[in-house]
């Protein structure tokens, strides 16, 4: 009898511990909602995730005219907060960086930083501003030389050229000419012209099989808010993680080879080589007894050597790669659905330059091209979502208190068609930022097709470069036409991609 009631009343103690702990999960949860911003009402399990349907960005912008500018979902089980103007964007961004500045622990990007070995994923903190200030100062030696620069897009864009005149009979979809050239040129830029001639093809097919990383990213993003659905996306988030690793061994591979053989006939300053450099002065520092946290330290706060380098190249070329060859593909579909544009394009280019090469000087007298690029970048805006921040304190925005480790979502597609800041902004209008007599660019400090603040895409400055060299000098020498009367389609997926783009084309000259 007595041992009955003993294990009644041990039950009672279980029973009611457990839902003392329900109730205060219950309230602690409510709690955090009730100071997050309002938004849909939501599902268990599975919260929002049906509202994002196949296009996320522009739903997403649809329930910000119901909701607000700043409005919250649930994914999964996971509190989310999304941005969706450019005012909003600006606040959490640029006037309150720092609180905005971190990164959620998803599952990608726990994969993808490797330990915070990147830029792009790892976490706000001493890594991510070591990697930030490594890899700005790389990029910033890859485009200091403009005429060295500008010699390398010219290449790269002749052999476009040659590639697309082969194919001038009939009509085709450009893209497989286009992943080759972004692959060749990022691995000139990062690893030198004797490595890019050797392994292109292997890094080519690399790079071409991205196109399955993006495809099942989205099941990675999935699994990210809902875990318990990774027995169903299994395969998927397994190809991400070989994706990702291949890259890795590819990129530490060429490393390897490029610290062992520097080829004495290279007239630019490869990304590789100067991330060597800063591992070798680091060592040095090492050996001298110079601390990292010595302002002076050529990497400070913590330790870099090879294997963060590889990590570090691998992050920046993949996404280096994505952001060329998809603006590249975006610029290629607007041309040809805006003939007008081309040939303005066109004129310009022959009053300035004739058949003389563009080059990097040449971009404050071209300032239609200029504008060309931004005005692809913003409408066609491939990143419709920023990668998600997260707070790294209690903050606010627009008057809602966001606690610390709340994700926040930015929705960059409704900012680049913010009707406040942009005109008719689903018009496809390069002449929006040039000046009235359109002779220079006008700066338009809402542009941020590629993000804003702290987290802004470091290849910003060198994907613009690059851009516009190798598409001015498509248009010097081709006219591009539309191959089909179809309205531009896009296909979401880590970016929104054109689909189906096919064109003809003709010799200038």
């Amino acid at each position: 009898m007595t041992s009955v009631f003993q294990d009644n009343i041990f039950l009672l103690y279980i029973v009611t511990f457990v839902t003392a702990a329900c109730v205060a999960m219950y309230f602690l949860t409510r709690r955090r909602e009730q100071l997050l911003p309002p938004g849909p009402w939501s599902l268990p399990v599975v919260g929002n995730i049906f509202l994002f349907g196949s296009s996320p960005h522009k739903n997403v912008t649809k329930l910000a005219k119901h909701y607000g500018d700043v409005f919250s979902m649930k994914l999964g089980s996971r509190d989310v907060v999304l941005l969706n103007s450019v005012d909003v964007v600006k606040e959490a961004l640029v006037k309150r960086a720092s609180d905005f500045s971190g990164r959620p622990p998803l599952h990608t990007f726990l994969v993808s930083s490797n330990g915070g070995r990147n830029v792009a994923f790892t976490d706000f903190g001493s890594k991510y501003t070591q990697n930030r200030r490594a890899l700005d100062q790389a990029l910033q030696v890859l485009t200091k030389d403009s005429e060295v620069f500008s010699e390398v897009a010219q290449y790269e864009a002749e052999a476009l050229v040659q590639n697309l005149l082969s194919c001038q009979k009939e009509k085709f979809n450009p893209e497989k000419h286009i992943l080759s050239l972004s692959a060749s040129f990022m691995m000139r830029m990062f690893f030198g012209a004797h490595i890019r001639d050797k392994y292109l093809g292997e890094g080519r097919d690399l790079m071409t099989g991205s196109t399955e990383f993006i495809e099942n990213s989205a099941a990675g993003n999935t699994v990210d808010f809902m875990p318990w659905v990774k027995t169903v996306f299994r395969k998927q988030v397994k190809e991400v993680d070989d994706s990702v690793r291949s890259l890795v061994q590819f990129v530490k591979k060429i490393y390897l080879l490029r610290l062992n053989s520097a080829d004495s006939k290279e007239n630019l300053v490869v990304l590789t080589d100067h991330l060597k450099n800063l591992v070798t002065a680091r060592r040095t520092e090492k050996e001298q007894g110079v601390s990292t946290e010595d302002p002076k330290a050529a990497v400070p706060n913590v330790d870099f050597d090879d294997d963060h380098v590889v990590h570090l190249i691998a992050d920046s070329f993949g996404g280096g790669y994505e952001k060329l060859s998809t603006a590249m593909r975006w610029s290629f579909a607007y041309l040809v659905a805006y003939p007008e544009v081309q040939e303005q394009l066109y004129k310009e280019i022959q009053h300035v330059k004739g058949s003389e090469k563009i080059t990097l000087n040449d971009r404050k007298k071209l300032p239609l091209l200029e504008a060309t690029i931004m005005e692809v970048l913003r409408r066609s805006c491939f990143l419709p979502f920023a990668l998600p921040h997260c707070t790294i304190k209690d903050t606010q925005i627009q008057g809602y208190k966001l606690p610390k480790n709340t994700i926040v979502f930015v929705n960059l597609w409704s900012c680049c068609h913010d009707p406040k800041y942009f005109e008719e902004p689903f018009k496809f209008n390069p002449m929006r930022y040039l000046d009235k007599r359109q002779q220079s660019i006008k700066p338009n400090p809402c542009m941020m097709a590629l993000s804003e603040g702290d987290r802004k895409c470091p290849g910003e400055g060198y994907a613009k470069s690059a851009l516009f060299v190798l598409l001015g000098t498509v248009i010097q020498k081709l006219k591009l036409r539309n191959g089909t009367e179809e309205p531009i389609e896009e296909k979401f997926g880590l970016t929104l991609r054109p689909k189906g783009t096919t064109i003809y084309v003709e010799c200038r000259s």
